[in-house]
């Protein structure tokens, strides 16, 4: 009873915000729900939102194997779909991904580091391929961000993270595990003991559950070719979202620059499937493609994200019944 409450309170603040946002003319309820006339393309777009959801399921099963985790396609796409609903009922996007270790953890004994170590390259790769697809935009469209000190920040930033990305690779894959430096780091301050010597060694070994993909570079970049995959398909709905909104001037490219930039704020946990800080984020990028209808596409995403959590509740509520145990300690641990 104590958790639907916080859950209907929960529901019921998100439904406020959105409340204030069009009170404050942030969004346009009028222009949303103008679009849906357009149907064709916000089904499109939703469409392609759910598929993200898929594919990330199966980049996720691709690390496990490499841990030497294995799970059916069927037990695979339940964890997904819960995670998914842990991520509206928590704040932030990263919420159903402690779920999702949370259950391994106790699936497989023994291998809660490996189930962590997953589940960061995990968001890793995402965090990789969102900057990749958006550097990638950014050079083939580099007229569009030329102009005014914010678009040259913009290309800063997305050109410094790029090549944090190539650094990051490089390091995995070229420096050995005997000769790893913040390994040994880790290592010694675990060794030290201490306050935090529990805290490090933990860290130290969920890190080598990172370095097992050092030797893993094919299953890496087919992980890297999904999750490029997932953030064109959040961009191609976004413009599916912009055409229903009649916003067809945005340039595409401009588009794959800015879409992954304003999803990377939804992972800030403030509230559930990154609304309010997804709006603003949207609104601000956006803006500078011309196009004053960033929070409303943003909208259209988020309320498919919310109906896919909300799939994923039932979901949630068989898989409560299978493993109430596994369910009731994550719901403990989760607060």
């Amino acid at each position: 009873m104590k958790s639907l409450v916080k859950n209907l309170l929960k529901v019921g603040f998100v439904a406020l915000v959105f409340w204030w946002l069009a009170k404050k003319n942030l969004i346009s309820l009028a222009a949303c729900i103008e679009g849906l006339k357009n149907w064709p393309a916000v089904l499109g777009g939703a469409i392609a939102v759910v598929a993200t959801a898929f594919i990330a399921a199966f980049r996720w099963n691709l690390l496990l194997g490499a841990q030497e985790i294995r799970l059916a396609t069927p037990r695979l796409l339940q964890l997904q779909f819960v995670g998914n609903f842990f991520n509206i009922a928590l704040p932030g996007a990263v919420s159903g991904d402690f779920v999702k270790a949370f259950y391994i953890a106790h699936e497989y004994p023994g291998a809660r580091s490996k189930a962590f170590g997953s589940i960061l390259f995990d968001r890793i790769l995402g965090l990789s391929a969102l900057v990749m697809v958006s550097l990638t935009a950014l050079l083939v469209g580099l007229q569009h961000f030329i102009g005014s000190p914010v678009l040259a920040g913009v290309k800063a930033f997305v050109m410094i993270a790029g090549l944090c990305v190539i650094v990051f690779y490089g390091y995995l894959f070229l420096v050995r595990e005997h000769h790893d430096p913040l390994l040994k780091l880790g290592q010694r301050l675990e060794a030290a003991g201490g306050r935090f010597g529990a805290t490090f060694g933990a860290i130290v070994r969920i890190y080598l559950g990172i370095r097992v993909y050092h030797s893993e570079r094919k299953l890496v970049m087919k992980a890297l070719g999904l999750s490029a995959a997932i953030h064109l398909l959040a961009g191609f709905a976004c413009l599916c979202f912009a055409s229903a909104l009649g916003e067809s001037q945005i340039p595409a490219n401009g588009l794959f620059v800015v879409a992954p930039l304003g999803l990377l704020a939804t992972a800030i946990p403030v509230l559930p499937g990154g609304v309010g800080t997804g709006h603003a984020a949207f609104s601000f990028f956006f803006n500078l493609l011309g196009s004053k209808h960033g929070a409303d596409i943003f909208s259209y995403y988020v309320l498919t994200q919310l109906l896919i959590g909300a799939g994923g509740g039932f979901v949630y509520l068989r898989f409560k019944a299978q493993s109430p145990d596994v369910l009731r300690d994550m719901e403990t641990a989760a607060g």
